[in-house]
């Protein structure tokens, strides 16, 4: 999937994509690793949302924490993005970073489904493994 980011058209259709499957109720899209940075920076400059990042671990130097960009306030509505959802546990890793700002997570939503696992919010998926094959 990352290697299909490198096509600006590409990029659009999957960042458009998404978009189409999210709660227009949102307020900032929020997301980790690279996996997910691409088409989240896409919809987020496109739709003028916030955008928060989560890091893979703690900065322990300046304004020590997870979350570099937008931290989400208790009014905000989050859609988490990332490219592959295989097991959830990076999912599940963001959702818990984000849960201490008081913001509703309304779903993740991916470019590729390829496993099964349990998350606390809705999952919407683009492709499966199977359709991408």
């Amino acid at each position: 999937v990352k290697k299909a980011y490198g096509y600006p058209d590409v990029l659009n259709l999957i960042s458009d994509e998404l978009w189409k499957r999210m709660d227009q109720d949102i307020t900032c899209i929020a997301t980790a690793g690279y996996g997910g940075l691409s088409p989240a920076t896409v919809i987020s400059s496109k739709h003028g949302l916030n955008m928060t990042l989560v890091r893979d671990e703690p900065k322990k130097h300046g304004r020590v924490g997870w979350i570099d960009g937008y931290v989400p306030k208790i009014q905000d509505r989050i859609a988490i993005v990332d490219d592959v959802f295989t097991t959830g546990s990076s999912l599940k890793k963001i959702i818990e970073v984000l849960k201490p700002t008081g913001a509703e997570t309304l779903g993740c939503y991916v470019v590729v489904k390829r496993g099964e696992g349990d998350l606390q919010v809705p999952l919407t998926h683009i492709l499966t493994l199977e359709e991408l094959l």
